[in-house]
């Protein structure tokens, strides 16, 4: 997903001859779309459009704890998957591509 800011235009709408292919509200404009990205990228710099980076999503902090790599070890699957709440012994029981597949998108429980 990247995220875009529109410091001139906060309602800019961008189209072509095949229809409206960004949208921004409030100054900002959202995609997974990698070639409309990579179209935003490519506008000239006085267009005031502006990539925002990933630390400045989170408010310039860090987001938080991560999952591990989809490689990392089972004990360090289970570690994560245990402080997302999962039972310690079900976590044992489970395949580390199972708790990585379950676990990957969770959030540890504080």
């Amino acid at each position: 997903m990247a995220t875009f800011k529109s410091s001139k235009y906060p309602g800019l709408t961008l189209q072509d001859d095949k229809g409206v292919w960004a949208r921004f509200e409030g100054g900002t404009f959202e995609t997974s779309d990698s070639g409309v990205a990579k179209r935003l990228r490519a506008l000239p710099d006085e267009e005031g459009i502006a990539e925002v980076k990933t630390s400045e999503k989170a408010g310039g902090k860090d987001s938080g704890p991560k999952a591990p790599a989809k490689s990392a070890s089972k004990d360090d699957w289970m570690t994560w998957a245990v402080a997302c709440g999962a039972d310690p012994a079900e976590a044992a029981d489970t395949t580390r591509d199972d708790l990585a597949a379950k676990y990957a998108d969770a959030t540890p429980q504080q």
